[in-house]
């Protein structure tokens, strides 16, 4: 856990389920820990995920640097060929995600179950096209 200058919190648990990685994130991500939360995602892409489940649903706040976080490791999963799916049943998380389209990106699915049976099903989105330019976010 990191506490940042604000006082606000990030936690990034991981457990298994039925082969898949969950990734629980809970407090808000900001400028402070996106880059924290991105490398603990990271990092259960390659702890021999047959999928990876990211569970917003402990998220408080939640906005650009957040999507660009779910972005980033989407687009890492897909070049792994690691299906991925995002639980965003909150408003706070899945709201920014429809305004600004990623929605059409990510799988977004309301619970964990719903999440772990889109991943192994390989029901989660398609893995990133080649030539498809992340370059915004940095290195």
């Amino acid at each position: 856990m990191r506490e940042d200058s604000e006082g606000m919190a990030v936690t990034v648990g991981a457990t298994r389920r039925d082969g898949v990685v969950v990734a629980e994130v809970r407090g808000g991500i900001d400028t402070e820990n996106c880059r924290q939360v991105r490398d603990e995602l990271f990092a259960c892409l390659r702890a021999d995920a047959g999928g990876l489940v990211v569970d917003l649903d402990g998220v408080g706040f939640f906005g650009s640097l957040g999507i660009a976080v779910l972005v980033e490791v989407w687009e890492r999963a897909g070049r792994s060929g690691i299906p991925l799916a995002v639980v965003a049943g909150r408003r706070a998380v899945a709201r920014p995600m429809r305004l600004t389209e990623v929605d059409e990106l990510l799988a977004l699915c309301q619970t964990v179950d719903e999440a772990v049976a889109a991943v192994r099903d390989r029901a989660a989105r398609p893995p990133v096209e080649p030539g498809t330019d992340f370059s915004w976010w940095g290195s």
